[in-house]
């Protein structure tokens, strides 16, 4: 697969330029963000990531298998308030996996007094500034059971008098491991491993770098984010500015019913940005996603 080629092979080739001379501490997984509307495929905003300390910690430990410290980890089950059967039992165990397929977004990114500002994200953070639920309904017509399975950190909240039932979190696929090398599919080679002077023009991979990256989309549809400002504000305020993966154990909460949900979620990587209005009718985004292991 070629990603660098097209009209936007001199952004991609100065996005991986950086990549490759990255020194600016945000860890060791390089994240490209790519937002467009859905329906036109005009693009919104282009931009990276930071690996925020959740997703630090758990790089060694999952690499290691090291038993997880727990007062080193800052849950947004804890910041969201949506306990979990089973989040110590997972914390507890070096074999138990947690792995990196559920996304969540917010507002909080955007500076309030600036237009056009945004706060970038450290690699210190724990939890997103302020998120905003995918869906948000009346909790006597709650979402289907099959439109429940692509939603995960539900909380119900109350708001005038009404019980509500909404959903933070939203799952992704992530593609299999990329590796290419000057934009070509790359398979690894015995005999490219070998003592090499930076001035060898003969080795094979000369001048180049090989890349190991896995791809995916996420989508913001049309029926989501809205329902949360046109209850608590007005739909005019709709608008998104951050975006995080979320690193968890997909477990049965005997909590709610041994309902499905994130155990010991910790945000993983934080993707900060202008804000983008979602307040129009039938607004919606594809978001782009690769991420490199450097």
């Amino acid at each position: 697969m070629n990603i660098l080629n097209g009209k936007n092979h001199k952004i991609q080739r100065t996005v991986f330029e950086e990549f490759l001379n990255l020194e600016d501490g945000s860890g060791s997984i390089f994240t490209t963000f790519e937002m467009r509307d859905k329906k036109t495929g005009r693009l919104i905003q282009s931009t990276h990531n930071t690996t925020v300390l959740g997703g630090r910690i758990a790089l060694l430990e999952e690499m290691f298998g090291l038993t997880r410290n727990k007062d080193q980890h800052l849950l947004i089950n804890n910041s969201l308030g949506v306990a979990h059967s089973e989040t110590d039992a997972v914390l507890n165990s070096a074999t138990q996996k947690r792995q990196v397929g559920y996304f969540m977004v917010g507002n909080g990114a955007a500076s309030q007094e600036t237009p056009g500002k945004y706060y970038t994200a450290k690699n210190y953070e724990t939890k997103m500034y302020n998120p905003i639920p995918f869906r948000m309904v009346p909790l006597a017509t709650d979402l289907s059971t099959a439109e429940q399975e692509q939603y995960r950190l539900r909380k119900i909240v109350n708001i005038n008098g009404v019980d509500y039932a909404a959903y933070y979190a939203k799952k992704f696929e992530p593609s299999s491991v990329i590796l290419e090398y000057n934009a070509a599919q790359y398979k690894p080679i015995d005999s490219h491993t070998v003592p090499v002077d930076e001035s060898d023009s003969t080795h094979p991979l000369r001048g180049g770098s090989v890349l190991a990256y896995i791809t995916f989309s996420i989508s913001i549809e049309e029926n989501e984010l809205k329902e949360w400002f046109r209850i608590t504000s007005n739909i005019s305020n709709c608008a998104m500015s951050e975006t995080g993966l979320i690193l968890a154990a997909d477990l049965p909460n005997s909590l709610d019913n041994n309902r499905s949900e994130l155990a010991a979620a910790e945000l993983f990587t934080k993707i900060c940005s202008t804000s983008t209005s979602l307040s129009e009718d039938g607004s919606s985004r594809i978001i782009t996603i690769r991420m490199f292991a450097k």
